[in-house]
């Protein structure tokens, strides 16, 4: 059949580009081209001033609190060190680290705080996979992705590591795991 070697190139053409953009420590250097997201709900999300760079403060856009339904910021958390994840549902990368993630989270025991935050799902996918994957930590929704986006997102998952100033000291594109995430953690937040 004619359109075997095409789909076959295609597929691989497709992971080349997933593993181009989905690991490694963002360099605040460089400079990401915006991204433009459509959520599930088909709203956009823009940028409007570029990614947000190390020693910037994390942004202020609101999110859904997953427990209270309140909305709040990541401002919420200043006063302590944070590790914020984006995920999602649909993020086979996400899936895998959640529960290194929650690992990491008991053995700091509340050093840091964790936060789980959600881009462009369908609320019933995320709850159900928090259920599933058993995380503890505090879990919120970012539905249009404009906070991914402010932060020049272009990797899923996406990692940041916030001050308890509330300034992005680190960025990390891509899957990690639990030994690499609490060594990242000692060295940029809890030195």
């Amino acid at each position: 059949m004619r359109t075997r070697p095409f789909v076959t190139t295609l597929t691989a053409l497709c992971l080349v580009a997933a593993a181009c953009g989905g690991s490694g420590d963002a360099d605040s250097t460089e400079s990401p081209a915006p991204v433009t997201t459509t959520a599930v709900d088909g709203t956009t999300a823009v940028p409007s001033a570029g990614p947000v760079l190390r020693g910037d403060p994390a942004p202020d856009l609101p999110f859904e609190y997953f427990a209270t339904g309140e909305e709040g910021t990541l401002a919420d958390f200043i006063g302590t060190p944070v590790v914020a994840n984006f995920w999602a549902s649909w993020c086979p990368a996400c899936i895998a680290e959640m529960p290194d993630f929650e690992a990491v989270n008991a053995k700091l025991g509340g050093a840091v705080t964790f936060v789980g935050i959600d881009i462009q799902d369908a609320r019933p996918d995320a709850l159900r996979l928090a259920e599933e994957t058993g995380v503890t930590y505090t879990l919120v929704e970012d539905a249009n992705g404009a906070i991914y986006t402010e932060i020049g997102g272009f990797a899923m998952p996406t990692t940041l590591f916030i001050n308890e100033l509330g300034e992005i000291v680190d960025q990390h594109n891509g899957a990690i795991f639990e030994a690499d995430l609490e060594a990242k953690i000692r060295e940029v937040l809890l030195p």
